[in-house]
């Protein structure tokens, strides 16, 4: 047997908001509104289905990737997954049962819940990652994993004791992380110690981190993982299959060759990397020679005859151990930056996560009958949100209501505490960074339930964030930071009330992301005032406070929750963003503005056609917004497409600067729409080309080769359209697909 296992890490810091419960817009991930969207959009979802194609450069397969390799996601990410990209979700799932009837083995793989850096964290909590990985996996995959994936591949022995005591089997590291091997059994004197470029990554190791269990390790090639993750091997299919059959061949029969890279590499990192991936695996599936399988397939017919002893507290992206996530030790991403933050920072969370283990053991004692194994249990209760019968099974007794919201408060404070020790608050060069800031509001909020379960931890964490400096110009403080970063994201029971409020009197409905908002009254239309009752769905705590909203006819919309005075500024990301759009239809639209200065100079324009004279740009611009719009009409009102054509190319033609950006999403979109009714909508699918065409707006296919791929692959092309419109889409004729 010789092996090949590809193996994607795929994973994306938790960034939903901590007290609302959902990912806020992004400015930074423009144009999408987010980067899990912009980073499903890019590779997850692409993965699912990466195009093949032939010669000629038509697509002639679809391959679901995940079917061939190894992955591993992260469960925080399959949480937003699983309402936003359900596709992807369904084909994760899929690939993991094709490949476990394919080989007896599933390819995925867990992950440790909260991507912390293990070795730096309590065995306690250690524990808890592992099983809230495990039970994660289990509820997404119908089985328990085999494998997980160690964060950052940080490790110790207690992370291996963890690993081993939940029933977890396999784990990968790279191979500067082996300390010494000797053969399975061998005495103490069979010990030899290796380096990264002694050890032999083509067989698996057995590791015994305790008495009476062992993981097995395999280890993964990293010279190759790095040309795969950095070099150009994913510009070409081919050359990425030439070079994995070389290494295949060096290694010789009974040998795994293993490639472990993020798996954001394909896609994100290098796009259009999955068409590389996905070539390299259809055609590496038909070779003889090598068996596409994942670490547990192999170890069937080559289990482990060496030990391995790991090098404590080691990872995959810091040659100096794990102290890129405490210390200056000079590992970055960017340019060189001190990194002297990362000191202070880590002193404080491990500081506040002592402190919160203490409170946590006292008062979700007083109403839990095992605090810490309610929490361990607890990811139950996030998966299924069943809390009700969670705490009847947990709690010490039958709960008094302010019991129930006693241990609420406690639980939800500790799934705070994990997540603020989350390994990207550490990894880059900036203290005022996405990240840092993503692992400080999760402290904060647990903060804030620690001062409601009696505790106040605020001025210590303030005071050990201030040494912490950043890079940038005004060299701003960790404690300055902290205050901006919370003051900005708290979730008040003032604040989210004057959100519902001011979001219902611009017409939507008052809603904000996990919390309920009840008025004593209705709103007039330009005032109102009422008392907001706020329930946090978390914790289940219910707020009253009086609200006074006004909308004056020429004013700001504005809301005054007690002394405090809120705007349309205050509002939480997503509210903003919704209620930006909201008034951007009530108000005059840009197309009217177009459309009254197109009227106004629209003599002087038909004189300019008549003498078919070079339109100045900003008549030209009109212009075509004119024939845009006319389009999206069309479009929205279902009506004939046909007759436009030849108007929108004549329009072109006369020099009509269409807005390419707008008119392709719109045209997109109806795309969309109209193969999702294949074959019967084919012409119509037709006719959208054609108008893209006509317009010179360029449409990315690849959605749409994917779309339709299945209909216009039949033996039967269903006559001329469908054969027109396969052809227009670029999808090769059955008889050249790709083998």
């Amino acid at each position: 047997m010789r092996a090949l296992c590809l193996h994607g890490h795929f994973y994306q810091p938790p960034r939903e908001h901590p007290w609302l419960g959902v990912v806020e817009p992004e400015v930074s991930a423009a144009p999408a509104r987010d980067w899990n969207t912009r980073i499903t959009a890019e590779c997850y979802a692409p993965n699912a289905a990466a195009r093949v194609l032939d010669a000629h450069g038509r697509l002639s397969d679809l391959v679901n990737t995940y079917e061939w390799t190894g992955f591993d996601f992260g469960p925080t990410l399959l949480n937003w997954l699983a309402p936003h990209a359900p596709g992807v979700l369904h084909a994760l799932r899929h690939a993991d049962a094709a490949s476990r009837t394919r080989s007896g083995h599933g390819n995925a793989w867990a992950q440790a819940y909260g991507h912390a850096i293990l070795p730096l964290s309590t065995p306690r909590d250690v524990r808890t990652q592992v099983r809230w990985g495990k039970r994660d996996f289990e509820r997404r995959f119908g089985r328990s994993p085999e494998g997980m994936w160690l964060p950052e591949m940080a490790v110790d022995r207690t992370t291996l004791t963890a690993l081993a005591e939940a029933g977890i089997s396999l784990t990968m590291l790279a191979p500067h992380q082996a300390r010494r091997i000797r053969p399975v059994g061998a005495s103490e004197g069979a010990w030899r110690p290796v380096d990264a470029q002694a050890l032999d990554t083509k067989q698996l190791y057995r590791c015994f981190p305790a008495p009476g269990l062992a993981v097995d390790v395999v280890f993964r090639e990293a010279g190759l993982s790095e040309e795969v993750a950095f070099g150009p091997l994913l510009r070409d299919g081919a050359a990425l299959v030439a070079r994995l059959r070389a290494a295949v061949a060096a290694a010789g029969d009974g040998t795994i060759v293993t490639v472990a890279v993020d798996g954001e590499t394909y896609g994100h990192h290098h796009p259009f990397g999955e068409m590389a991936l996905a070539f390299a695996l259809s055609t590496l599936a038909a070779d003889r020679e090598i068996t596409l399988a994942g670490p547990a397939t192999f170890r069937v017919r080559h289990p482990p005859t060496l030990e391995v002893e790991i090098a404590q507290g080691t990872s995959w992206s810091c040659p100096h151990g794990v102290e890129r996530w405490r210390e200056d030790c000079g590992c970055g991403v960017g340019p060189p930056a001190s990194h002297a933050w990362r000191a202070p920072l880590r002193q404080a969370i491990d500081w506040l996560r002592d402190e919160l283990a203490d409170l946590y053991t006292v008062r979700g004692g007083e109403v839990l009958r095992d605090p810490w194994g309610a929490r361990d249990r607890y990811i139950d209760c996030l998966l299924d949100g069943r809390v009700a019968e969670f705490l009847a099974a947990e709690g010490a007794g039958d709960l008094s209501a302010s019991a129930v919201l006693q241990a609420r408060r406690a639980l939800e404070l500790a799934r705070h505490a994990l997540f603020m020790q989350t390994s990207c608050g550490w990894f880059f060069d900036e203290l005022t960074g996405v990240e840092p800031g993503l692992v400080l509001r999760h402290a904060a909020r647990a903060i804030e339930l620690a001062r409601n379960l009696g505790r106040d931890y605020e001025d210590g964490l303030v005071t050990r964030l201030a040494p912490a400096r950043s890079n940038l110009a005004g060299r701003e403080n960790g404690a300055d930071f902290y205050r901006r970063v919370v003051l900005r994201a708290r979730a008040t029971p003032g604040r989210v009330a004057a959100t519902a409020a001011m979001m219902q009197l611009i017409g939507h409905p008052p809603e904000v992301p996990g919390y309920t908002v009840r008025f004593s009254g209705r709103p007039a239309a330009e005032r109102f005032v009422a008392d907001a009752e706020v329930t946090e769905g978390a914790t289940g705590a219910v707020a009253t406070v009086p609200v006074v909203a006004e909308r004056p006819p020429r004013g700001a919309v504005v809301c005054r929750v007690g002394e405090a005075r809120f705007e349309l500024a205050d509002l939480f990301g997503g509210q903003r963003e919704r209620a930006l759009a909201a008034l951007e239809e009530q108000a005059a639209t840009a197309g009217d503005t177009r459309r009254t200065a197109l009227v106004g100079v629209r003599p002087l324009v038909d004189q300019l056609l008549v003498a078919e004279c070079p339109l100045p740009a900003g008549l030209a611009e009109l212009l075509g917004w004119e024939g845009a719009e006319q389009i999206a009409a069309a479009l929205d009102q279902a009506a004939p497409l046909a007759p436009l054509v030849p108007g929108v190319a004549e329009l072109r033609r006369k020099g009509a600067s269409f807005p390419a950006e707008w008119l392709a999403r719109r045209l997109a979109a109806a795309l969309e729409t109209r193969l999702a009714t294949l074959p019967e909508a084919a012409g119509e699918a037709l006719l959208v080309l054609d108008l893209a065409a006509a317009a010179g707006v360029r449409l990315d296919l690849g959605p749409a080769q994917v779309q339709a791929f299945a209909v216009l692959r039949q033996d039967s092309p269903g006559g001329p359209t469908l054969a027109a419109l396969r052809e227009r889409l670029g999808i090769a004729p059955v008889t050249t697909a790709h083998s």
